[in-house]
């Protein structure tokens, strides 16, 4: 596997969403990932239940990164505004 790709699962594996988000923020990023991952899925010898499974899975973790990208956002805004009023 790619070192750039290492890097990029093990930060996510840590909580660090930031070499992700702009997939999100790009038009079709998620999309994207989401194809990437079924491609690499579908090379895996297991049988289709199991694949089905696994992506799954995966979008569920895209959806909980997004939510938690979107909240980190908001949470941005909030302190932006915060401190330009004080």
């Amino acid at each position: 596997m790619n070192e750039h790709f290492k890097n990029i699962i093990h930060a996510i594996s840590k909580g660090d969403t930031s070499l992700v988000e702009r997939f999100f923020c790009q038009p079709g990023g998620r999309k994207y990932l989401e194809n990437i991952t079924l491609i690499l899925i579908n090379t895996l010898p297991q049988h289709y239940g199991e694949k089905e499974e696994l992506y799954l899975g995966f979008v569920e973790v895209l959806d909980r990164m997004e939510q938690r990208i979107r909240r980190q956002q908001e949470g941005q805004e909030i302190l932006e505004t915060v401190f330009q009023n004080s």
